[in-house]
């Protein structure tokens, strides 16, 4: 699995940086395959063109123009895209802007957002990034800048119910724990079905998914200790045996734990 800073793949088209913020546009070629990866920071991908699935451990994620994805720190994903290809935008916040309580908590899990005024300020960021004015620099940082806001205003944690959090918070608290549906409502005070329906739709992907994406990321940071035994590791964070964790990894990660360990012990 390969790991990348404030790059990507693809034929670059324009690249900008205001005062620390940094916007670049990208063109992939049609029915291309980006390879499982990550990026060290987290960052906002606005879909420009085109059309392309990404696939990661929560999933398939049908992307299309005007479609806003918000990728936290370390979100693994490989990308498959159609035939016309696909163009976007990525979006790197400054530290300034990334230490705000609302950017903080869009970026801190994968979303994928569809905002009203999106294509509108699509435009409008594409124009700034091509432009050459004087100007120019400071309008794109006007027009990113909305669009973070946009987004940040579309996820409130006041509009998540209480019950949510309470969820969100066990779940964090102890991704190992076998917890079902019908336990997780009785903690909620909700039908286990409308606990279900409402997750998906707040978080993106199911619960069984969440809960197995925060045990992949638990064993990811234990792994980087190699006196631990990797079945250790495997049990503690809930799986059944090795074997079990070792394909859960896999399908997640892009190789084996022991393979990661061995990545994550030569970068150090």
């Amino acid at each position: 699995m390969q790991h990348l800073g404030r790059a990507n793949f693809g034929s670059p088209l324009h690249r900008r940086s205001v005062g620390g913020l940094l916007v670049t546009a990208t063109a992939y070629a049609g029915k291309g395959d980006l390879p499982m990866h990550e990026h060290d920071d987290a960052y906002l991908c606005l879909v420009a063109g085109g059309a392309y699935t990404q696939h990661a451990s929560a999933g398939e994620t049908a992307c299309a123009p005007g479609l806003l994805l918000a990728h936290p720190q370390g979100h693994r994903h490989a990308n498959r895209f159609s035939p016309q290809g696909a163009r976007c935008l990525s979006i790197f916040p400054s530290g300034a802007l990334a230490e705000g309580v609302g950017v903080r908590r869009l970026l801190g899990d994968f979303r994928a957002l569809h905002l009203p005024g999106a294509t509108r300020l699509l435009a409008r960021i594409e124009r700034e990034l091509a432009a050459e004015d004087d100007a120019a620099a400071l309008a794109l940082q006007s027009a990113v800048l909305e669009l973070v806001a946009l987004a940040c205003r579309n996820e409130p944690a006041e509009r998540r119910p209480a019950w949510l959090v309470k969820v969100l918070e066990r779940l964090h608290d102890d991704p190992a724990a076998d917890l079902s549906l019908a336990e997780l409502g009785q903690l909620a005070g909700v039908h286990p079905a409308h606990l279900a329906r409402s997750f998906q739709q707040a978080q993106g992907m199911s619960v069984g998914d969440y809960r197995r994406m925060l045990r992949i990321r638990q064993a990811c940071h234990a792994l980087a200790d190699r006196a631990r035994p990797i079945v250790e590791i495997a049990a503690e964070a809930g799986f059944a045996d090795q074997s079990h964790f070792a394909r859960v990894f896999k399908r997640a990660v892009g190789e084996t734990p022991r393979d990661y360990r061995h990545k994550t012990q030569r970068a150090s």
